[in-house]
Formats: C-alpha cells, structure tokens, sequence
C-alpha cells in the first residue's frame, strides 16, 4: 500500500515538473520568437527618441516656439551621421526611413517628444492619423465655362486626439483652376494636428460649357454647320457624330459620322413611317444606344416632303409628320450644311425626302447633290440623326476628329474595365486589328465587328477570299466556302485568347422585306461576316477600305459585298468580283479588361 502511494506521489510529481519544462520551453520560445522582438523594438523607439534630445541639446534654438511643432525623421539623422541604421528585429531589413520623433511646445512652456518608429509589423503606438476634413457641398462640383468659382469651403476639421479643430486652419489650394477653359480641376485642402499629422483631401471643379452654347458660338445666325467643317465632331454613347444645328429648344441635332448599317427602305409605296430605315433606326439601332431616354429628345418631329426638284426645296414640311427618338437628315438640312459645293455630311446614305411614289432622295459618297433612287429594291446605308437634350455639356475636347467634344453622358473607360461594360461603337484593339463593340449575349460575351478589313500579314495589302463552289450560302463546314476558310486559314490571324465560339445568324436575302421579316439561319463559327442591315456593316469613316469586301448575307447563286468607294452594298455573280475583302466578325469573351486607350476610332482601347 505505502509502495503504490510513493508510486502514485512520484507520478504526480513527474507530470508537474513536465508542466514546468513545458511551461519553460514556452516562455523561451515566446520570448524568442515574439517578445524578445518587441523589447528590440522597444529599445529602438527610446535609441531614436535619445538621439532626437541628443540633437536639440546641441541645438537648442531649433526647438519649436510655443504652440508649434518640429520634426526629425530617421532619415535626417542618418543623412547627419548621428545614427546608424536600425532595422526590423532579428532581420536585415532596415527601419521605414520616414519615421519621426516629433517635439511639440505646450502653452506651459513644456516640451513634449513623441516618437513614431515603424519596422516592419512593428509600429510606435502614437498618434500618426491626420485630422478628418468634412467638406461643405459636394465632392464634385460643375461649373459652367466663363462662370466665377465659389468655393463652399470646409464644413469641419476633427482629429482624434486634438478634438475639433478650427476650419480656418484648413489651406486650400485653387491654384490650377481655370474657369475659362473646359476641363477638370482639382481643388486642394490640407490641415494638420499639433503633430503635424497632414490630411489632404481634394474637391473636382468640372468646367464645362453647354454642347448647344459651343455649337452656336461657332456658328452663323442659321446655326448651322457648314462645308468641310473640322470642329464639329461629338462623341456620344461610344460612337462619333457631326453637329449639324443647333434647335430653337437649344437641342442639338447630330448626324452619325458614318453609316451605321446598309437596308432597304421598305416595299412599294410605304411611308417613312412604315418604312424598313423607320423601324431599324427606332428599334434596332436605337436598341445599342445608352441611355437614350434620358439624353436624346424622344418626342422629335420627323417628316418626309415630296420634293420634285433639287433647286425648289421647302423649308417647312409637306408631308405627315412622325415622332420619334430617331431619324434621317431631310434634303433641306443637308443642302444647309454645304458651303461651296461641299458638306461633310456626305456619304452614300438615305435621306428622309421622297421624289415619286417609289422614289427616294439620297446622298452619293463621290457627289455633293442629292439623286433619286427606286427604295423598293435598292439597299443604301443608313446615318442616324438625333437630337441632343440642352441638359448635356461638354468636359473635354476641342471638337476636332482627333480630340471630338466629350459630353458628360457616360464615363470613359479606365484600366482593368471590362470590355462588356463598355458602350457599343466603342473602338477595340485586338489582335492587331480594331474592332468596334456591336452588342452582348446573355452570357455576356462581346460581339466585335471589325472596322477595316483584314490585312495580309506584315503589309497593308488587303487579304483577299473567294468562293470556290457554286452554292454562296454561308457553310463552314465545306470546303471552298467562305466560312470555311474563315473558320480555318483565316482563324490563324487571330489570337485566340479570348475568342469565343458562337452561333451567328445569316439572313437569307429577299428584296422588298423588312430587316426583321427575313429569314435566317445559324452557323455555329469563331467568324462570320457582317449582315448588310447589321450595326457598323460599313467601314468607319477612320478605316476606309480599299477593296470589296463581302458580307454575310445569302442570295443564292450571287454575292453581297460592299464597295469601299461608295459604301454601297451590290448583289452581284461571284465571277465579276472574284476576289473579296474580309471584315470578320468575332466574339469575344466578356470579362477580358482594358489596358489602356479612350475607346475613339484613333485611340481604342487596347485588350489585355
């Protein structure tokens, strides 16, 4: 029995003097790893602090008057020879260089010394925050170009250690505002606590002067743009337009810089109103705007006037009018933007003016008057017009093709953006080639239209396919078919990183139907062709083409292509043009993000 006791005492005293060892070995391990390190740090914070008294000894009319505060950084004392470097504990990494002892004379004729040392993880427990700044009025304010600036100045100062702080000891600085130039300012306010701990915050002064006010200051009384004009270029919802006038409600009526895609005007002896070019201008390209409702006046007036002769044109409208968001421009506005026998509004395009029954007024790219032309079987390109609302306002830009007005009706895009969060007409490089934005599935991946055509690799010389089979019908399956070299030779000049299989429509063409009335079939390729009444079917007015170039739709035994000369579509056998442009349409996946560019014709985005 006894025996058992002493056995069971022993054992009761082998595992506490474990414990112990234990309970040791932590405490030299803690020490080790963890608090050795905070009493080295600990002991820099009072080497530092030592050597700041050490100086203001020696130096003692560099100490701060009363109320005011003085500072010495680590580095000025490394750069005086009075310290050598102090570093993380138990490392080689050197001490934040910044880091500052801070002496601060009271109204009791005191000095007190505050040390902030930061090493690594290892950071002086003081006041190092700068007092918060409550701004009266917005962050961002807009001020109209010529207007004087009122600044509404500070509304508190409050620091966490000092309390509230009076707003008068708040410097702003205004010194780069320029009110009498369009642009984006930036105001400054700074304030510190009595350890000079800084604050800076800043306000945007955003001048800008209204889109209808520019318009008509360079302008005659007609307010009408004329001739070659070079200063009357907008860009609005991701595409380029043209001013042509500003209205009697202070709306500006824009016209789009290049066609936006090629339709017939509808069947024999349709109004405007029951017009193919009505419904695709209001349905279809109005679809791939942004925004319209709130920046384009909705309940426009448009009419269509018969005019017999180019030399008696009305002013005022002989037909029914309509109103909609969308529109084409009438022979008398067009005829009001030439000036000595030019406009820059010419393109081969629709205008919104009737001749006979079947007859329609249109502008020819090669000449400055109007000709007629039968709507029921021709197709012609389609320049939308719109009318600005008087709320919009130039930010920035001179008006010029390189630098268009900016207005402030979308943000422009920024590094790491999404290309799908970007606005259609919006100008893309990939893959060498630009392309232009043309809408989104719902999987949101991004359909691309190029906005030239295909180059042979190396050259400016156009890449050229033909069909080497009877049936023209779009088959990317067949060899000799125009989808099939697309979707296998052709494939190889483009970077797959983020091309994305996907089903495309091909309209089977039918002279006399509407745009949404034709039938259609899908392919499932990498790259198809435009379809003529598709958004951006014709080059941009900044990628030209020098060569025909073929489009999607299927007419039997004939070809669709469009003469880059005119920006016409022609319906013609493939013997006569055998060889053709290609303007490839892709898609794209959604979430490839932005490197860098302003999404305009001269500058795209760049894709990462």
């Amino acid at each position: 029995m006894k025996k058992a006791l002493e056995k069971k005492e022993l054992k009761r005293l082998l595992i506490i003097a474990g414990i112990g060892v234990i309970l040791i070995l932590i405490g030299i391990l803690s020490w080790q790893f963890y608090f050795s390190k905070i009493y080295i740090f600990h002991e820099q914070e009072n080497i530092f602090l030592d050597e700041v008294k050490k100086y203001y000894e020696i130096n003692p009319r560099r100490l701060p008057k009363e109320l005011e505060t003085r500072e010495i950084t680590l580095q000025d004392l490394y750069d005086d020879g009075k310290l050598e470097a102090l570093y993380v504990p138990k490392t080689d990494k050197m001490c934040d260089t910044n880091s500052w002892v801070r002496v601060y004379h009271n109204e009791k004729g005191e000095y007190e010394y505050y040390v902030y040392l930061k090493c690594g993880k290892y950071e002086s427990k003081v006041d190092s925050e700068g007092p918060e700044i409550e701004l009266e009025g917005e962050e961002s304010v807009i001020v109209n170009v010529g207007e004087e600036y009122v600044d509404p100045g500070v509304k508190r100062v409050y620091d966490k250690e000092d309390g509230e702080i009076d707003i008068s000891q708040v410097q702003i600085d205004d010194s780069s505002l320029n009110t009498n130039e369009v642009g984006s300012y930036k105001i400054t306010y700074r304030v510190s606590d009595k350890l000079k701990n800084e604050t800076t915050v800043t306000r945007t002064v955003n001048v800008v002067a209204k889109l209808y006010t520019v318009a008509r200051n360079n302008t005659d009384e007609s307010t009408y743009y004329r001739g070659r004009e070079a200063n009357n270029y907008v860009q609005f919802s991701g595409m380029i337009w043209r001013i042509v006038k500003v209205n009697e409600d202070n709306s500006v009526k824009v016209v789009l810089d290049s066609n936006a895609g090629n339709v017939i005007w509808g069947k024999e002896g349709v109004s405007y109103q029951d017009s193919n070019v009505y419904k695709w201008l209001n349905e279809y390209f109005y679809s791939h705007l942004t925004n319209p409702e709130k920046y384009i006046v909705q309940d426009a007036t448009w009419c269509s006037s018969k005019i017999e002769s180019k030399e008696n044109i009305p002013a005022e409208c002989n037909g029914t009018p309509v109103t909609a968001p969308v529109g084409l421009l009438t022979m008398y506005e067009f005829q009001n933007t030439m000036l000595e026998g030019a406009s820059y509004a010419k393109s081969s395009a629709w205008l919104l003016d009737t001749y006979a029954e079947d007859i329609i007024w249109y502008v020819f790219s090669s000449g400055s008057e109007p000709l007629t032309m039968d709507f029921s079987t021709s197709i012609l390109g389609v320049k939308p017009v719109i009318n600005l609302k008087d709320s919009l306002y130039v930010v920035k830009g001179n008006g010029t093709a390189e630098n268009p007005y900016k207005l402030n009706d979308y943000n422009y895009g920024k590094e790491n953006e999404t290309i799908n969060s970007r606005l259609d007409g919006e100008y893309f490089n990939y893959s060498g080639y630009v392309f232009r934005k043309a809408g989104e599935d719902k999987n949101g991946n991004v359909k691309m239209i190029m906005a030239g055509i295909m180059r042979e690799s190396g050259t400016a010389n156009p890449l050229k396919v033909a069909y080497s089979v009877q049936d023209k019908k779009f088959n990317v399956n067949e060899e000799g078919n125009v989808g099939y070299i697309l979707n296998n030779d052709i494939l190889l000049y483009i970077n797959d990183k983020y091309l994305v299989k996907h089903e495309f429509e091909v309209p089977i063409y039918e002279a006399g139907k509407n745009y949404n009335e034709l039938e259609k079939y899908t392919v499932n390729a990498y790259i198809s062709l435009p379809a003529s009444y598709e958004l951006f079917s014709t080059d941009s007015s900044f990628y030209r083409s020098n060569a025909n170039y073929l489009l999607a739709d299927y007419v039997g035994e004939d070809i669709m292509f469009i003469n880059p000369g005119n920006s016409i579509p022609f319906i013609m056998d493939q013997a006569v043009w055998e060889n053709n442009g290609v303007k490839a349409v892709i898609y794209l996946k959604g979430d490839a993000k932005i490197s860098s560019g302003n999404g305009t014709a001269n500058s795209p985005y760049f894709i990462k």
